[in-house]
């Protein structure tokens, strides 16, 4: 539905969910600004080139088969997800000193693998393992809104009342949680995991996992920087929000005072900025009211990422590989499909929980990383690294803790002309490039609703 007048906006955030929400508002013809304080849009799922003149992740991402908002996103700007990814029909899991297994992951594209993985992989878990998990998962299958009780738990909470095979924690739900949100188990909603579960279950057919066919920069931001400056948005980077103007006059928002002492003014107001970077700059009256008292009060997570390069060939694996009792659950290696490198793989890891890890220095955690990836494939611990890059994410989304799913803001907030987008507000992809998609889109459609109410008529 096209919006009745045309107030103007300006988005606090060149991430995907600012970027997804002024792409709503640009194609229902309402005039935006873009500002994003670094070089380079995307955000945390940004892509950047480093001094050697190669790409660096901001960290290691996935494209769940399920992420439906997103795919629709890239062939809206002409870029076909299968022109942007590759996808993989399994997933492999190992273990420190351990047994190692591959899983198929759809029945439709890839059946015989997933049958015989799901029959076979017994050194790894076994059978009485298996089944112990249907219990475990089975709420997925009830909507999404009922899986919303399970936020009071923590997956180890529903693990004990449903499972107990410590195969099945620690090979399989622990990897898995801090691999896709950085939290142990022990302090992991249920309703998180259930959440995840729940998207595969009803679209079995995107039960796939995708990779991604060069930097996402160019593959995506930069295709979708230039779709939307020609329908007239304005792009501003290196432009950094420095206060968020409020009048207690009017109760509205007055304006967006950048870095440098610039005044932006304009008839709405869009934060697309991490909730952490938001909360700072909530302004003093509107701090002690419960809907933005609840932002203040959200736990984050931290994250590092590592990136390295090798002098051979450690593994052919294109997809993603699962390490069982480390805190380097998930690496993929990068050298043939996304970022090709001639002289052997590149691994891009991931090291979660990394609360213990923030203050030790970049040597150490190479050291690590490769200690506990050596120890489940041997092949990594043979080769040498001939180059990496740490990143270190203080705070990289927000921490799945129990309530704090169902305590996410909504996208309009009880200030008539401010809203939010982003991963971190209420939507059911939680932390994740579609759940960024999914906020940046609820935002837009917020606001041209408010339009067509007559708000800014």
């Amino acid at each position: 539905m096209l919006p009745r007048s045309n107030p103007r906006v300006v988005i606090a955030g060149g991430g995907l969910a600012g970027l997804a929400c002024a792409k709503l508002l640009a194609d229902a013809g309402l005039p935006v600004t873009v500002l994003e304080s670094q070089a380079n849009l995307g955000g945390r799922a940004g892509t950047f080139l480093d001094q050697d003149g190669e790409w660096v992740e901001q960290g290691l991402h996935l494209f769940a088969g399920a992420y439906a908002q997103f795919r629709a996103l890239l062939r809206d700007i002409g870029r076909p997800p299968r022109e942007v990814l590759f996808w993989t029909d399994d997933l492999r899991f190992e273990a420190k000193s351990g047994p190692s297994a591959t899983f198929g992951i759809n029945p439709v594209y890839a059946p015989l693998r997933t049958l015989l993985g799901a029959l076979g992989n017994n050194d790894y878990l076994g059978p009485l393992a298996k089944l112990s998990l249907l219990p475990l998962l089975a709420p997925a299958a009830l909507p999404e809104a009922l899986l919303r009780r399970f936020d009071r738990l923590t997956v180890v909470d529903w693990w004990r009342r449903t499972s107990r095979s410590r195969q099945a924690l620690e090979r399989v739900l622990r990897p898995f949680c801090r691999a896709i949100q950085f939290t142990d188990a022990e302090q992991f909603s249920a309703y998180n995991l259930l959440g995840w579960a729940h998207q595969t279950l009803i679209r079995p057919l995107r039960a796939r996992l995708g990779g991604y066919r060069g930097a996402r920069d160019e593959t995506i931001f930069a295709p979708l920087a230039t779709y939307l400056q020609q329908r007239g948005v304005e792009i501003r980077t290196k432009v950094a929000l420095d206060e968020i103007v409020y009048d207690e006059k009017t109760g509205k928002i007055a304006g967006f005072k950048l870095a440098g002492g610039e005044l932006l003014e304009a008839d709405v107001y869009v934060v697309a900025l991490p909730a952490w970077v938001f909360a700072p700059k909530i302004p003093q009256p509107l701090r002690g009211r419960p809907f933005f008292a609840d932002i203040l009060d959200l736990p984050t997570a931290p994250a590092i990422s590592v990136q390295l390069w090798f002098d051979r060939v450690v593994t052919r694996r294109d997809g993603f590989t699962m390490v069982a009792g480390s805190n380097c659950p998930v690496y993929q290696d990068h050298s043939r499909r996304t970022y090709p490198f001639a002289m052997g793989s590149r691994l891009s890891v991931i090291v979660s929980p990394a609360d213990a890890l923030m203050a030790w220095d970049e040597a150490a955690i190479v050291e690590h990383v490769l200690a506990d990836l050596g120890a489940a494939h041997p092949q990594i611990a043979g080769a040498k690294v001939v180059k990496r890059v740490v990143l270190k994410h203080e705070h990289h989304l927000i921490r799945p803790l129990p309530g704090a799913m169902t305590r996410r803001p909504k996208q309009a907030t009880p200030v008539e002309n401010l809203f939010l987008a982003g991963d971190w507000t209420q939507q059911d992809f939680f932390g994740s490039q579609e759940g960024a998609v999914r906020g940046g889109n609820a935002c837009a459609r917020a606001i041209i609703e408010a339009v067509n109410r007559g708000v800014w008529t």
